[in-house]
């Protein structure tokens, strides 16, 4: 049985989906950026600047940084140039499993490895 190691390193050059970055934005409307409406641990406005649901437990911020951007309504079409591939999910370097499609809307470069 052999072993195997796949990891996932990103780097932005492009326009996140939703550019909203405003230091006020209370994405669950209770007025109090500073609350965590859920209880995850996360203020409010740390979740709306990660693209985290402020009201969703179960949606929290990556420990490594990154944006979910996953817009709701991607379908895999094949694996051609300008086909939306499948939504592959990988373990980032803060051993994390990471779907693909959180980075849709921005171009990396990913870098895979794996060894047997």
């Amino acid at each position: 049985m052999g072993r195997w190691a796949c990891v996932l390193a990103l780097a932005g050059c492009g326009e996140p989906t939703d550019p909203s970055t405003d230091a006020d934005a209370d994405s669950d409307s209770d007025s109090d950026p500073d609350a965590d409406t859920d209880a995850d641990g996360f203020s409010d406005k740390e979740e709306s600047d990660c693209g985290s649901d402020p009201a969703d437990a179960e949606s929290i911020c990556y420990a490594c940084g990154w944006r979910r951007g996953d817009p709701g309504d991607l379908v895999a079409t094949g694996a051609a140039e300008g086909d939306t591939i499948e939504n592959v999910h990988m373990i980032d370097q803060c051993g994390e499993e990471v779907p693909l499609w959180d980075f849709a809307g921005e171009y990396h470069i990913l870098f895979l490895t794996a060894a047997w």
